[in-house]
């Protein structure tokens, strides 16, 4: 019966693994070699075949027999946790305790590309194109296995892809212009890892434990292993000329993104790899919008944009699940997130120091944070962030390569440092069997996020674009 309340109590307790790292401020400004020079200001500087992202309209103006592109981000970061010292109420075994700073050893994620395809096929003042990319975000992380921080997360290996295709047009006088990306979205990889307690006496131990040959811990690691290959969402967008100096556009995601992923779990006690069981965690990625005011004059160009994000749609996760162990049923579970709107600030520009030969760039932002500060954690920091970025694009037509230009930007992400007390966090440890306070003697439970946690991002991008030249 010790290993049967185990094995419930993992299947049920992975369950809860948030799924945040792929929402909200999980993507950072932004995809592309241009867009991270100038700070994320693109809703109307989309000059390159990014626009199918940023503003699908912006494709018109770069009508041509045939352009492609291939862009790289590099995201580097520096996660750390210190874990706050325990309460003295939890007794003379664990009150005061301290635990050492831990950081995520996963610190480069290297799956940044854009590669897109475009033409007019002849016809005037409008352009389609074929694009594949993914969020620019950290999508792998590896923390102690029972660290102090592996109440929230020990490992986390999440890939995410739009395949699109994006029509546009302009008007012959080149004043206005529409367009729209149709995208099939595909997460062909979701594993999160946490470490839960299954104990079923109502007994809070509130440090990991780590589960050794012969170990009477009920303390074990559970791994969610799931995917979800067919969702689907939508951007369009516009621009309008009011001067031939003046450029405003509004983009947008119209349609929120349904995942839903499906799948089994992994224990670290081989023994209790349960069978027959399902899992699906329900995911919405919501509706964004984004809009800018761009001046262009012959020797540069200035951008101010505005985006937001509907994050506030997620107030928390249903999990649903199926399946028995040995005739108990295990039941549908909820976790509260309370996650807020984001809204980011973006301001950056191009110099043509060399007409048609070298261009640089600068720019930054300025996001507030999704997750609410009591709800903090380490698999989704999205906390008050500013970014400051700045790039170059050399053209080489002049070389004898018509149509080739090269860029490179680089930007460092500022991110605010957090503290949470135990008197105030809002993420428990996972108690599947015995869930706070109805089943710990009235205790709230074991508070997983408490202490500080410090982070940072440097993005490094690179580009290599082609345009026929007539």
């Amino acid at each position: 019966m010790k290993h049967l309340s185990l094995l419930k109590g993992a299947v049920a307790a992975t369950s809860l693994a948030p799924l945040a790292a792929l929402a909200g401020g999980f993507e950072l400004p932004d995809n592309g070699a241009r867009a991270v020079g100038r700070g994320g200001a693109t809703a109307v500087g989309a000059v390159d075949l990014t626009a199918a992202h940023y503003n699908p309209a912006m494709l018109a103006p770069q009508a041509t027999k045939l352009s492609a592109m291939w862009h790289h981000n590099l995201v580097f970061h520096e996660s750390t946790f210190t874990r706050a010292p325990l309460a003295e109420g939890w007794g003379p075994a664990y009150g005061g305790a301290r635990s050492d700073a831990v950081s995520d050893a996963e610190t480069l994620f290297p799956l940044g590309a854009f590669v897109s395809l475009g033409s007019s096929f002849g016809l005037k003042d409008t352009m389609f194109a074929l694009s594949a990319y993914g969020p620019s975000s950290v999508g792998k992380q590896d923390w102690p296995s029972y660290g102090p921080q592996s109440f929230m997360m020990t490992e986390a290996d999440l890939l995410l892809m739009y395949y699109s295709a994006s029509a546009a047009w302009q008007a012959p006088s080149g004043d206005f212009g529409v367009g729209v990306t149709l995208q099939y979205v595909d997460m062909p990889k979701m594993q999160y890892e946490l470490v839960l307690d299954s104990d079923a006496s109502g007994t809070l131990t509130p440090v990991p434990e780590d589960t050794t040959a012969g170990s009477t811990t009920t303390q074990l690691a559970g791994k969610l292993d799931l995917k979800d290959r067919a969702g689907g969402t939508a951007i369009v967008g516009a621009f309008w000329r009011p001067l031939p100096q003046l450029q405003l556009g509004l983009s947008g995601r119209v349609v929120p993104i349904k995942l839903e992923a499906e799948g089994g779990v992994i224990l670290d006690k081989p023994e209790l790899s349960p069978e027959g069981l399902t899992v699906k965690l329900p995911l919405t990625m919501p509706m964004q919008a984004r809009g800018g005011v761009r001046w262009v004059d012959a020797s540069f160009d200035l951008e101010l944009d505005v985006f937001w994000e509907n994050w506030s749609v997620i107030e928390r996760y249903d999990v649903s699940m199926d399946g028995e162990i040995n005739g108990l049923p295990v039941d549908d579970l909820v976790i509260e997130k309370q996650w807020s709107d984001t809204v980011s600030v973006r301001l950056g520009g191009d110099l043509r120091v060399v007409p048609d030969v070298l261009d640089l760039r600068a720019g930054g932002f300025w996001e507030n944070g999704a997750a609410p500060n009591d709800y903090s954690h380490i698999d989704f920091p999205s906390f008050d962030r500013v970014g400051l970025g700045g790039g170059l694009t050399y053209h080489l037509g002049h070389l004898g390569a018509p149509g080739f230009a090269v860029s490179a930007a680089y930007m460092h992400i500022f991110q605010e440092d957090r503290d949470v007390s135990e008197a105030h966090g809002k993420t428990f440890q996972q108690r599947p069997l015995t869930p706070c306070p109805d089943e710990c003697g009235g205790f709230s439970g074991v508070v997983a996020n408490a202490g500080r946690f410090e982070t940072s991002f440097d993005i490094v991008s690179v580009g290599l674009d082609y345009r026929w030249v007539d």
